[in-house]
């Protein structure tokens, strides 16, 4: 159990700390990501400033300083003269029409046509950046502009730069990102491994103290337990003719048949902590199997007037592969809870489920059923549905080994309440 807590903190703090990781790596994308969106904005304000100047300067070839720009630094850009003939349009591998988004330029801005610019614009105009969108789901950022040479020709110019979007920034800072996510969930999972194990290191010794106080403290009863027992029978043999050293004797022999049923379980319970159990596995007859189980216990439901039922399926079980002596006990330690618990004129049912793959067998009791503040608890050591332990014939030990005993067999236990009252255990084994 403690180990099971181990492993389900270490996944948990594992799993919050990489949720924190992950926020924060997409909080410093996202950051880079607006950084980047201000870097291509700026870098597309210097561009046009420096093609603009060399425009001026430069009036015999506008289309190779428009070409050498778009191949050297992905600057795309259409050129108009002052009649509206297209001088130079770029044509990139986007699949986006740089003259519709032209086009949209210039519906978007308040331009003047080509006779009010030779009246009126005489210099050099740069508008502000405009975020245009593709044909192809590209992104881009547009700066129309006037331009004015030296000679006195007047350009109009609109220049287009791709924006970098979340998607290409992502592939690009992946493997850095993804490296830095991977170390780190490596570094978590040993540094909290090494942090719960030291953590859970004092309880694990007392634990194993107590374990090893139980299974001593067992074995050492053992001995004086049978002395006492065998005194016990000797001196019921003799002739004792005063009737309240008869009674003491009796009392003497139930209580140490109580105790010894008591170390027994604890002595299961302590071979279990200790990885001792054996088990021996055959094929096992559920027919044979389940008729022995329904004799073994028909005289107890006789005596206490509860009727006992055996449901055997009409078709042939399959056979079962496990230990037949663990499989017993632990159907045995139903049928003992369902008789304790059952009232008088009652019915107590064995049945059993087949599939293809497992074979479950169910102990049904129409008694009091299961507590809904007990159901969590009802497979622990040592718990008891009665706090006051009145019942001084039940330890709380019958439902845990049961439990163990199940988990050395790679089977499922569990219960449900029984309709119209009472309990259903069941065991589930899964077929050879």
């Amino acid at each position: 159990m403690l180990k099971q807590l181990s492993n389900r903190l270490h996944l948990f703090l594992a799993g919050i700390l990489m949720v924190i990781i992950t926020l924060i790596l997409c909080f410093s994308l996202w950051n880079m990501y607006q950084s980047q969106q201000l870097a291509d904005i700026s870098y597309i304000q210097r561009m046009t400033s420096l093609i603009i100047y060399q425009l001026e300067d430069d009036t015999s070839n506008p289309q190779a300083v428009l070409s050498n720009y778009e191949s050297g630094t992905n600057v795309y850009s259409i050129l108009e003269d002052s009649e509206g003939k297209v001088l130079y349009q770029s044509i990139p591998d986007t699949g986006t029409d740089f003259a519709n988004l032209f086009q949209k330029i210039s519906n978007s801005i308040s331009t003047e046509s080509a006779a009010d610019s030779q009246k009126f614009q005489t210099v050099t105009e740069q508008g502000g950046f405009i975020e245009m969108d593709g044909a192809d789901h590209d992104h881009y950022y547009a700066i129309p502009a006037t331009v004015s040479t030296k000679g006195g020709t007047v350009y109009t110019l609109a220049l287009f730069y791709e924006r970098t979007s979340i998607v290409d920034l992502l592939l690009r800072e992946a493997p850095k990102y993804l490296s830095i996510w991977i170390v780190s969930l490596i570094s978590i999972l040993f540094i909290s491994r090494f942090l719960l194990r030291k953590a859970f290191e004092p309880t694990e010794q007392i634990l194993q103290s107590q374990k090893n106080f139980v299974a001593a403290a067992s074995h050492e009863l053992k001995s004086p337990l049978a002395v006492i027992m065998a005194n016990v029978e000797a001196v019921h043999n003799t002739e004792i003719q005063d009737p309240q050293a008869q009674t003491c004797l009796k009392t003497i022999d139930s209580e140490c048949s109580r105790m010894s049923k008591l170390v027994r379980d604890m002595l299961l319970l302590a071979s279990s902590d200790a990885d001792k159990w054996t088990i021996q596995k055959n094929d096992v007859n559920i027919d044979t199997l389940l008729i022995t189980l329904y004799e073994a216990f028909e005289p107890v439901c006789i005596r206490k007037s509860i009727f006992l039922k055996l449901d055997i399926s009409e078709e042939s079980y399959p056979v079962l592969y496990t230990d037949r002596e663990r499989l017993f006990q632990i159907l045995s330690i139903y049928l003992d809870n369902a008789v304790y618990y059952s009232p008088e004129n009652s019915t107590i049912e064995i049945r059993t489920k087949q599939t293809s793959k497992e074979l479950t067998f169910y102990v049904v009791d129409h008694g009091c059923g299961v507590a809904e503040e007990d159901k969590p608890f009802i497979f622990n050591r040592f718990y008891c549905a009665d706090k006051s332990r009145t019942d001084k014939s039940h330890f709380g030990l019958g439902l845990s080994i049961a439990k163990e005993l199940s988990r050395i067999l790679g089977g499922k236990i569990g219960f449900e309440d029984t309709a119209g009252g009472g309990a259903t255990f069941y065991l589930t084994i899964p077929l050879k």
